[in-house]
């Protein structure tokens, strides 16, 4: 029988206040010029908005893997909420009382199976659901429990329901009374590569945001590869470009294509004075790089 998870008095009457919600179902373009800046908008929502009722889609068709990049995101501005120095001890005292809420969608039918299951993954404050756990790896020490939902038997949709993540957002209520079917961590969750470095987003002006999961080694074997005036070479896909290195986006001349740390590594265009809207996205990292995919991996030249 699957296990029932539990619901306690203190859960069933915690807020779920902050809602996001990333299908491949809601319809816009990958072109990141063209989308809503997840980043930013979610970034100002915990900043200068912690206590306010917010829901946000995004949609992720062929950019499916920016949630991992979110999903790290959210963690850290949870964490800097609650140790926020502006903040009153009140509003974190109430913010604690709150959930965040993280829905996930990406289940493509390529075989006689209804999608891939829905997970229930649990953390302090923030619940996600999610059609892909093995996104989760970069989070992994964060979460304390993930359960399954029984994609052929469920009170939620029948099995052949062909618009199950209408549904099944459902999940994210602390008090959904849906009996899920409890899994181990490990089991389900992998490791993310230690010596992996990616693409993890672009934002709307094409400033390429990367991930690896040890900043400072990977930061090192840059340091060690540029040239006397400061330049690497770097590969992103197949295409490569010389870049700068860079302390911060303030130090980087105008008008150069540079890598700097930013919590982790970014390659970024820095704008030039008196340039139009369309110079600066045209002239951006995004495109100098022809339009990479997020996921695609990082390299620097030898």
């Amino acid at each position: 029988m699957p296990a029932l998870f539990p619901v306690s008095f203190s859960m069933a009457y915690t807020t779920l206040r902050r809602v996001y919600l990333f299908s491949d179902t809601y319809g816009r373009s990958k072109n990141p010029f063209l989308q809503d800046d997840a980043d930013a908008l979610i970034s100002t929502d915990f900043r200068s908005f912690p206590l306010e009722e917010v829901r946000r889609e995004f949609d992720i068709y062929g950019r499916e893997t920016i949630t991992e990049h979110m999903l790290r995101l959210i963690f850290e501005l949870h964490d800097n909420t609650l140790k926020s120095g502006y903040t009153s001890e009140e509003v974190k005292a109430d913010y604690r009382k709150t959930h965040t809420g993280i829905f996930i969608n990406a289940a493509p039918r390529t075989s006689k199976d209804n999608g891939a299951p829905f997970y229930l993954a649990i953390a302090d404050g923030i619940r996600i659901v999610t059609t892909n756990p093995a996104g989760l790896a970069t989070i992994k020490t964060r979460i304390q429990s993930i359960h399954r939902l029984n994609n052929d038997k469920n009170p939620i949709y029948g099995n052949t329901e062909q618009f199950r993540s209408s549904y099944t957002a459902f999940l994210l209520h602390p008090d959904h009374g849906i009996d899920l079917i409890e899994e181990k961590l490990g089991d389900v969750i992998p490791d993310y590569p230690e010596d992996q470095w990616e693409l993890a987003y672009v934002d709307r002006f094409g400033n390429m945001v990367t991930y690896t999961s040890d900043v400072e080694k990977q930061w090192k074997v840059i340091e060690g590869s540029a040239d006397k005036d400061g330049m690497v070479k770097v590969i992103v896909g197949n295409v490569s470009q010389n870049a700068y290195l860079g302390t911060s986006l303030r130090d980087i001349e105008p008008g150069a294509l540079a890598i700097y740390k930013n919590k982790n590594i970014d390659i970024v265009r820095k704008w030039m004075e008196n340039e139009d809207s369309y110079t600066r996205l045209y002239r951006s990292s995004y495109l100098q790089f022809s339009k990479p995919d997020v996921g695609a991996k990082i390299k620097i030249a030898e």
